[in-house]
C-alpha cells in the first residue's frame, strides 16, 4: 500500500473513532394520575433510601459484574446520583438486608424531573421489583411541583424498555436519529408496543 493511503486510511479510522455519540432515546411519562405500587413478593419490602444505604447501592449498580451500568465507586455515586437526587424520592426494595432493587427521581435541570438509576440485581429479575420501584419513583415525581418527568434509556436495553411503557412512559422524539431508532427498538418488542412520538414536547 501506497504511505499516503496509509496515512488516510489511519485517519479515517481515527475520526470514526471521534464521531459524536448519538444520545440516549428519551420517554415521557404520559399518565392522568398517580399509579398505584404492585404488591412485592413474599420476603422483599419497599422503603426510602436512609443514610448508610450507600455502600448497598454502589454494590447494586455494580450488579453482578457485568458492568450494565459502569463500574461504581461511593465517589461515582455521589457525584453522579447524589448530588442530584431530589430528597425523599429514591427507592429500594429489600430482601432482608440485600438490596435488590433502586430507582429515584433526580433534577438535572429545572425544565423536567428525571426518574433513573433504574437498577435490579441480576439474581432478583424477573419478580416484578423494578415494576415497584419505578412505580414509587413515579408517584414521588407527580407529588413534586408539575414538570415533565423523563426518563433516559439505552436502545439495546428492551427489558428496561418494556418495563417503561408498562409503567407510563412513552418515546420522545428529541433529536433528528431517535424516531429511527424508536421504530427499530419497538419493531423487535412487537407491536403491542405502538410508535414513537411524532416530535419533541
Amino acid at each position: 500500500m501506497h504511505p499516503l493511503a496509509r496515512i488516510a486510511r489511519s485517519l479515517r479510522r481515527r475520526l470514526g473513532r471521534l464521531r459524536p455519540v448519538d444520545p440516549q432515546l428519551r420517554m415521557r411519562l404520559d399518565l392522568a394520575e398517580a399509579p398505584v405500587v404492585p404488591p412485592l413478593p413474599p420476603g422483599y419490602r419497599l422503603q426510602e433510601f436512609a443514610p448508610g444505604d450507600e455502600n448497598r447501592w454502589v454494590a447494586l449498580l455494580n450488579g453482578d459484574g457485568r458492568g450494565e451500568l459502569g463500574a461504581w465507586t461511593l465517589e461515582r455515586l455521589r457525584a453522579e446520583v447524589l448530588a442530584y437526587l431530589v430528597p425523599q424520592t429514591q427507592w429500594f426494595v429489600w430482601r432482608d438486608a440485600e438490596l435488590a432493587a433502586a430507582a429515584g427521581v433526580y433534577e438535572r435541570s429545572p425544565a423536567a424531573w428525571e426518574v433513573g438509576w433504574v437498577a435490579t440485581h441480576p439474581e432478583h429479575r424477573g419478580r416484578g421489583l423494578g415494576r415497584a420501584v419505578v412505580t414509587a419513583a413515579v408517584r414521588s415525581a407527580l407529588s413534586l411541583p408539575p414538570r415533565p418527568v423523563l426518563l433516559f434509556t439505552d436502545d439495546h436495553r428492551e427489558a428496561a424498555i418494556r418495563l417503561y411503557l408498562r409503567a407510563g412512559f412513552v418515546p420522545d422524539c428529541h433529536h433528528p436519529t431517535h424516531a429511527g431508532r424508536w421504530q427499530v427498538v419497538l419493531g423487535r418488542l412487537g407491536p403491542r408496543y405502538g410508535a414513537p412520538s411524532a416530535g419533541p414536547r
